[in-house]
């Protein structure tokens, strides 16, 4: 069983293949509570998210019919409306799936039992204290962003033979940011002191993180696709019928429309299930960060000693 498996300490220096058998360990081990907790989180928002996406679609089946959206201006409205809507839920959703995942790894991590017996009401206050924290993150992020984009765009006016080189220096710093959620999480320090704390970790193991990044990158990537390839095809389908005029009847009909709508559904759910495996590989390699460059573990037993 399991349970009867050795627990997966967080705090370990690992090897790349390491961290990925300690992710694949943990969710193989969890995958059940997580999908249980997933659903009952985040599928009401999936309800919603669908209606958003396909509203926002009907603005490109109007471009696809030959109209001006930009000189409708009910239509570019509502476009706009379903368009905001959508990041919007994307940005929630987001939230409450990494505020989740590092809930119960965190429970994980501090219970003897794992999470044998655990309920979501008992996760509740460190989800909550999870999204006040990552809401905090998502606002110095967009601000971040902004300040970087101002001045990328300054200096590509100012020297702009060179500014493919100053994307890619900043494309070096951002891979650091990666770390930025689980230190803010699963540490109690504030949000600069995890910020600096992130480029510390983060550029002492540039290359684990850009690697876990990109492999559970690609892993969620192709789980979002087997999502959404049925309703990318319905749409697309709706979008050509409704283009030529040939069986647009059927792809208007209530029955159809519900189709896309429970699609859109499955697609939503399915890219918030897939994330998992990015947060998941993040932690352990946050883990891996913080036991080479802190030795936490060392420290832990030396406390633990003291207080015998």
């Amino acid at each position: 069983m399991e349970s009867q498996k050795p627990k997966i300490a967080m705090y370990v220096k690992r090897s790349f293949g390491e961290k990925l058998n300690a992710s694949f360990d943990f969710i193989r081990e969890n995958w059940k509570l997580m999908l249980k907790f997933t659903t009952y989180l985040l599928l009401p928002l999936c309800l919603i998210q669908a209606l958003s996406l396909n509203g926002m679609m009907k603005g490109m089946e109007s471009i696809a019919e030959g109209m001006d959206i930009s000189s409708d201006t009910a239509l570019l409205i509502s476009f706009l409306s379903y368009y905001g809507l959508f990041a919007l839920l994307l940005i929630i959703g987001t939230v409450l799936q990494a505020s989740l995942i590092y809930a119960m790894i965190r429970t994980y991590n501090e219970r003897e039992e794992r999470l044998q017996g655990i309920t979501l009401k008992m996760l509740t206050p460190l989800l909550f204290h999870n999204i006040r924290r990552l809401f905090i993150i998502v606002l110095f992020g967009l601000l971040l962003t902004v300040c970087v984009s101002f001045i990328l765009g300054a200096l590509s006016v100012m020297f702009f033979p060179i500014t493919f080189l100053f994307a890619l220096i900043a494309i070096v710093f951002a891979v650091p940011l990666a770390l930025w959620a689980p230190i803010y999480l699963f540490e109690n320090i504030s949000i600069m002191e995890a910020f600096k704390k992130t480029f510390r970790l983060g550029f002492a193991t540039w290359g684990g993180v850009f690697l876990i990044s990109l492999v559970m990158g690609i892993i969620a990537g192709i789980l979002q696709g087997v999502t959404l390839v049925p309703w990318y095809a319905a749409t697309i389908v709706k979008i050509l019928f409704t283009m030529s005029d040939v069986g647009s009847e059927a792809t208007v009909s209530v029955g159809y429309s519900f189709m896309l709508y429970l699609l859109a559904v499955v697609q939503a759910f399915g890219a918030y299930l897939a994330m998992i495996f990015t947060f998941v590989g993040l932690a352990y390699q946050y883990g891996h960060a913080s036991e080479k460059m802190d030795s936490v573990t060392i420290e832990s037993d030396i406390d633990n000693f003291d207080k015998l």
